[in-house]
C-alpha cells in the first residue's frame, strides 16, 4: 500500500495525517468506440461479425496501439465494440481515434453501405480499480471508464467525442489542439448529471454535427453567478464595439465585467450569454475570456448553443469573495450585425455603464446612437454621446452613465 501524507497547519500547532491509496487503483485515459447500428435485425449475423472483425484488424494496425508497449495498456472486449486504456499518456485515445477512422474511411470508400464500419467514439481521463472476476481473471471498473463510456454513447455516427476532462489535458499540452477540438454543449447523462462535451473533428475525421441528444439548458441570463451563489452584480461594465467592416458589418465585441460579490459564500462560476443576429454556432464565435491578470479562462459548460443565442459557464481562476475589488473578466468575440443594431440585456445590476463604438473615418457616414430602454416602463431614452475623439483615421465614441444599469435594461445601439 502507498502511503501519502499531507502537513496540516494550524495557528497554534502542527498535526500530520495520511491516507492510503489502493494497490489497484489505476489511473489512465480511455478509448472506448462500437459500431453504430449492428444490432440492426436486417444485418445478418454473419455481416455482424465480419463488421466486429474488421474494426478489430483495423485498430490492431494503428500505430498508436502498435506502437504501446503491452504493459502500458488496457483492452477490453465489449462484444460489438472495445474500450482501451493506455497508461503512458494521455494523448493517445485521440490519436488512435483519429488514425481509426481514416483507416475505416479508407476501408469504406470500397463498400456498399450494407458493408459499411461506422464507429463512434468517446474518450475521458480518470481512475479506475482493478477487481476480480468470478473466473479470478482481473478486470476494472471505475469513473474513467464509466465516463468514456457515456461521453460515447451521446454520438452518432462518426463522432469522437470527449469529456471536458480530457479536453483540458490536452489543451495543456499543445495549443494546436483547439483547432481540432471543438466545445459542443452541456449533455445529460444518467442519473440525472450533466457533462460538457467537446467534439473532436476535422479533415478526414469525425463528425461537426451535433449530437442529436437531450442537451441541458438552463434559463436565459446574459450573465449571472450559479445558485446558491447570489446576490451578484458589477461596479462597471464596459462595452467596446469595433467595426471592422462597414459593408459586412463585422464587430469585433468586447465586454468588461467587474464583479460584485454580497453574498458570504465566494463565487467560483459565472454565467453568460451572447445574442447575436446572424446564425452561429458558439464555436464560430471564437470567443475568448481573459481575468483581470490578462489569464485565460476556461469554459466549463454551454447550456444553449442556438443560432441566435448562446449560454455559456466561465469558470474563474481564483474565486470572488465579499468585498473583492478589481475582480472580473473580459469576454471577446467577433460577429456580423446586417441591420447596424446590437442590443444586450441586463439580467443583474451595475453601478456604472461604459459603452465605446469605434469606427474608421472613411467609413461611409454614420451618426451612432445608443439608447437604455427601462426594464419596467420600456421607456426608451437616448444617452448623450460623454466624448468623441479622431486619431488618425480612427474614431472614438464614448457614452458613461454613471448612474449604472438595472437589471432587465435593454441597451441598443444603431449605427
Amino acid at each position: 500500500m502507498k502511503t501519502i501524507f499531507f502537513y496540516l497547519k494550524t495557528i497554534n500547532s502542527c498535526q500530520m495525517t495520511s491516507f492510503m491509496i489502493p494497490d489497484n487503483l489505476i489511473h489512465a485515459s480511455f478509448f472506448f468506440t462500437d459500431i453504430v447500428g449492428l444490432s440492426d435485425p436486417k444485418m445478418s449475423t454473419i455481416t455482424q461479425s465480419s463488421k466486429i472483425e474488421i474494426l478489430n484488424k483495423s485498430i490492431e494496425n494503428c500505430s498508436t496501439y502498435k506502437n504501446t508497449p503491452r504493459e502500458k495498456i488496457i483492452v477490453l472486449p465489449t462484444g460489438d465494440g472495445m474500450v482501451i486504456g493506455f497508461l503512458n499518456g494521455v494523448k493517445q485515445p485521440v490519436k488512435l481515434a483519429i488514425e481509426l477512422h481514416k483507416k475505416l474511411r479508407d476501408y469504406n470508400d470500397t463498400k456498399e453501405e450494407i458493408g459499411k464500419v461506422h464507429i463512434r467514439v468517446g474518450c475521458h481521463v480518470g481512475n479506475v480499480f482493478t477487481v476480480d472476476d468470478l473466473h479470478k481473471n482481473k478486470n476494472y471498473w471505475g469513473p474513467g471508464l464509466i465516463l468514456s463510456r457515456r461521453v460515447m454513447d451521446l454520438g452518432n455516427k462518426d463522432h469522437i467525442l470527449i469529456t471536458s476532462t480530457m479536453a483540458d489535458s490536452l489543451f495543456e499540452l499543445s495549443e494546436d489542439y483547439k483547432e481540432i477540438i471543438h466545445p459542443l454543449h452541456d449533455y445529460e447523462i444518467k442519473h440525472e448529471q450533466v457533462m460538457f462535451v467537446y467534439s473532436v473533428h476535422g479533415e478526414g475525421f469525425g463528425n461537426p454535427s451535433k449530437p442529436i441528444m437531450k442537451t441541458h439548458v438552463t434559463e436565459n441570463n446574459s450573465i449571472r453567478s450559479n445558485p446558491g451563489q447570489k446576490p451578484i452584480s458589477c461596479r462597471n461594465v464596459e462595452f467596446r464595439l469595433l467595426l471592422k467592416n462597414h459593408v459586412t458589418n463585422l464587430v469585433q465585441h468586447e465586454r468588461r465585467y467587474d464583479l460584485i460579490n454580497a453574498s458570504d459564500e465566494p463565487i467560483y462560476e459565472v454565467t453568460n450569454g451572447i445574442i447575436t443576429h446572424v446564425g452561429k454556432n458558439f464555436h464560430e464565435l471564437d470567443a475568448q475570456i481573459i481575468d483581470e491578470r490578462q489569464r485565460e479562462l476556461k469554459i466549463s459548460g454551454i447550456s444553449a448553443d442556438m443560432p441566435h443565442r448562446k449560454e455559456f459557464t466561465i469558470k474563474l481562476n481564483s474565486p470572488v469573495f465579499k468585498g473583492d475589488k478589481n475582480k472580473g473578466y473580459t469576454l471577446k468575440y467577433a460577429v456580423e450585425e446586417p441591420e447596424c443594431v446590437h442590443e444586450n440585456l441586463f439580467l443583474i445590476n451595475s453601478e456604472r455603464l461604459v459603452y465605446n463604438f469605434i469606427y474608421r473615418k472613411e467609413t461611409l457616414p454614420i451618426s451612432p446612437k445608443l439608447f437604455v430602454i427601462g426594464g419596467n416602463n420600456r421607456e426608451k431614452k437616448l444617452l448623450e454621446i460623454s466624448s468623441t475623439q479622431i486619431s488618425g483615421n480612427i474614431v472614438y465614441i464614448q457614452w458613461v452613465k454613471e448612474d449604472g444599469i438595472m437589471e432587465k435594461d435593454l441597451i441598443r445601439i444603431e449605427w
